[in-house]
């Protein structure tokens, strides 16, 4: 039975790969498959109906199954044969009938996968959504942009969110566009070519994908795989992503920079030897989550390697990896929105460093404005003289230009005062802020919305 979602606590999040919850995914699959058989006549009605009402976790102790599969090593063999306990003897020859394991476990799983994957766009679209506050609260908050760890010119803090947000945003679209190769049914027989459904086949394919509400491809073979390995990949690309983030705001949070501080409750410790050091503690406990979630870039590779028309040890992988990494994605993203919405931003610190530089940062600015009139070589060699003598002299920029023979006879002292000026000098900041915080927040709520909207199948 279809059923509308909804965001889930992350507790919950993290059971949906629960044993209980692949053992009711495995028999929604087979409970959907014998109607769908069914329907086609291809085992026979009162079977197929009997075979649904006992697909039910109800019947089943999960513990016992849990037992067997120890023992067989075979989890759809043991759970067919619990099953077969409580149907009647003429139903029982045709429970899993022409099916194999692997078209049982990679259902059960896709359908699993999807239900993670739908709570970790929820909480992609909350992420989406304190990006887009912070770049619209400070999207006035001046600050020095920085290259190669040196302060380059002034933008805004809001800008600087504006570029976070413009890499999740990218990354959102990714998530979107691998949903169609990603949430398809593996079902074709043995070894995909529905051997035992023969003429069948193919409309029994196309039934049970729209019962699971599953895409259906030309080939079901136990081989593809690609789109697993895709997946992982993606998700290891986004913890690369959200890595550099964590350092860039662990990088804003050192004293000697201090413009962003973790909002700590008063209870919180920090150096267990130095009384005075406060650590910040979600930054790198995020960081750390996230370069996790980068190393799993091997499995996405590893994923790919399967043998012939398939084997044990590729579904085993599969299975394990998709665990591991949809919970921890969930996770991951949970700890991003909560680092997000527990900054302490730092204007004024922001604004304090900006001026350490005594004004360097506006040095492109007046060569570009004197470019036409001298020539931009004349203007750099310029420009590039009197920045020196500011580091060594540690004088304003500002009161040096004002001070040249030369610049005097081409700009006046109010320009100069206009061009030095952080407010004026920032660039395309405050327009890029305030409109990728509206993008942002319109496509978090877009987001949001049609994940809502996808049918789940399975009830969690």
């Amino acid at each position: 039975m279809k059923q509308k979602n909804k965001k889930l606590p992350i507790n919950q999040v993290k059971n949906i790969f629960s044993n209980k919850n692949i053992f009711k995914s495995y028999l929604l699959v087979e409970k959907e498959f014998a109607l769908a058989q069914g329907e086609l006549n291809i085992i026979p009605k009162k079977a197929s109906i009997e075979i649904s009402k006992k697909c039910n976790i109800k019947y089943f102790n999960i513990k016992s199954i849990e037992k067997d599969t120890k023992k067989s090593n075979a989890p759809i063999a043991s759970l067919v044969k619990f099953i077969s306990k409580i149907c009647s003897k003429d139903t029982q020859k045709y429970i899993h009938f022409g099916a194999t394991t692997h078209n049982i476990m990679h259902g059960g799983l896709t359908l699993l996968l999807r239900n993670s994957h739908i709570q970790s766009m929820y909480r992609l679209s909350d992420c989406l959504k304190n990006l887009s506050l912070l770049s619209k609260k400070f999207s006035n908050a001046n600050m020095i942009a920085r290259t190669n760890g040196q302060h380059a010119m002034p933008i805004t803090f809001g800008f600087k969110i504006s570029e976070w947000s413009e890499i999740i945003l990218r990354f959102e679209q990714r998530y979107y566009e691998i949903e169609k190769r990603l949430f398809i049914l593996i079902f074709g027989g043995a070894v995909g070519a529905m051997h035992s459904f023969k003429k069948k086949g193919k409309k029994l394919y196309y039934n049970l994908s729209k019962k699971l509400n599953l895409k259906t491809i030309d080939v079901p073979t136990r081989v593809i795989v690609d789109n697993i390995a895709e997946y992982l990949l993606l998700c290891s690309h986004l913890g690369s992503a959200l890595e550099n983030i964590g350092k860039e705001l662990s990088f804003y949070m050192r004293e000697e920079i201090d413009e962003i501080a973790e909002n700590y409750n008063k209870n919180i410790i920090g150096s267990s030897s130095m009384p005075h050091k406060l650590n910040p503690k979600n930054v790198y406990t995020f960081i750390s989550k996230a370069r996790e979630m980068k190393s799993y870039s091997i499995n996405g590779l590893g994923m790919m390697d399967i043998q012939n028309e398939g084997d044990l040890g590729s579904q085993y992988f599969q299975l394990n990896v998709i665990k591991e990494i949809s919970s921890k994605l969930n996770i991951l993203l949970e700890e991003f929105c909560n680092l997000l919405k527990n900054l302490k931003i730092k204007p004024n610190k922001m604004k304090q460093n900006l001026e350490i530089s005594n004004n360097l940062g506006h040095s492109e600015n007046i060569t570009m404005f004197i470019t036409p009139i001298i020539g931009k070589q004349k203007a750099y060699k310029l420009i590039n003289t009197i920045s020196k003598n500011v580091k060594i002299k540690n004088i304003n920029f500002e009161d040096l230009i004002l001070k040249d023979k030369n610049l005097k006879k081409i700009i006046s002292k109010k320009e100069i005062k206009k061009l030095i000026s952080s407010n004026s000098n920032i660039g395309n900041s405050l327009k890029v802020s305030n409109k990728v915080s509206k993008i942002t927040l319109k496509r978090a709520i877009k987001l949001y919305s049609r994940i809502k909207k996808i049918d789940q199948v399975l009830i969690l």
